[in-house]
């Protein structure tokens, strides 16, 4: 993990006033959160209403047209990717970017590939040390994959597994450059009931056992009702509610823009709301 070890109810990420203009469109319109220390926090919205974008400009991918991000008290406006990356922020994507001709195992060592110390020259020439820096790295890749139950799958293309499998090795590669803050776009996109169960389960897991930090994006209500502990809508391009997921559930503008009333008045359906969403 990162040395900027965090206590509960401290801010770790925060976004102020932020806006996104892509031409003549406003993806994101003066959208403002916190995301505390140790905390589970869903992301809700349709289709377009600019979710995706928010976590495009939290890791760099974007800078924004206005507006600020801070990580841990010190502002990342702007950064590239692989420097927010290096300060402890890693993330998902809502299509998945796995490379599939190389191994499970290949995968996740480019998650790693931050962690590790070798130089160029080291590498080429395999001096005794940067073999056991490589050796180490293996064993941790491995140890990722483990926990995410695809251990005995380590030596498969990448590009061969299951889609749910697929998520779970995403999941592993971004873990493995140990973040402090992940940020999970759909993980349940493409997954069945059994899987999508599961992945709740191993969200929960990586907060409680890894201390992580978690933002997630999600249309399966169900999963992001059980596992977030605050809720934030977004809706063409404006943060319209936040709150627990109670309050969430029962806010009449959020039932209007995206929940519908047949979930107020039943709960999560069994299976993912993506399809009527």
């Amino acid at each position: 993990m990162h040395d900027c070890a965090v206590t509960e109810n401290e801010i770790v990420l925060g976004f102020a006033e932020v806006s996104k203009f892509f031409g003549g469109l406003v993806a994101l319109d003066g959208v403002s959160g916190e995301v505390f220390g140790g905390e589970i926090l869903g992301i809700i919205g349709p289709n377009g209403a600019g979710k995706t974008t928010l976590f495009n400009i939290i890791s760099g991918v974007f800078s924004p047209s206005k507006g600020e991000i801070g990580l841990g008290g010190r502002p990342i406006t702007g950064l590239p990717c692989h420097k927010i990356a290096h300060l402890g922020v890693a993330r998902t994507f809502q299509n998945i970017r796995l490379f599939r001709e190389m191994s499970v195992l290949e995968n996740v060592l480019v998650g790693r590939h931050s962690q590790a110390s070798a130089s160029l020259i080291g590498s080429v020439l395999r001096l005794p040390g940067i073999r056991a820096e490589e050796s180490q790295l293996r064993q941790e890749a491995l140890a990722y994959l483990d926990m995410v139950g695809l251990s005995e799958r380590a030596e498969a293309k990448a590009g061969s597994l299951t889609t749910g499998q697929q998520r779970l090795l995403e999941i592993a590669r971004a873990l493995a450059g140990e973040p402090q803050i992940i940020l999970l776009d759909e993980p349940a996109a493409g997954l069945n009931t059994r899987e999508t169960e599961a992945l709740g389960e191993f969200i929960l897991r990586m907060q409680q056992e890894l201390e992580l930090t978690i933002v997630l994006i999600e249309h399966d209500m169900r999963l992001l009702m059980e596992v977030a502990e605050r809720v934030m809508v977004i809706d063409r391009g404006h943060k319209i509610a936040e709150g627990t997921p109670a309050q969430i559930q029962a806010d009449p503008q959020v039932i209007s823009a995206y929940l519908g009333e047949e979930f107020a008045a039943n709960g999560p359906p069994v299976q993912s709301t993506e399809e009527r969403l």
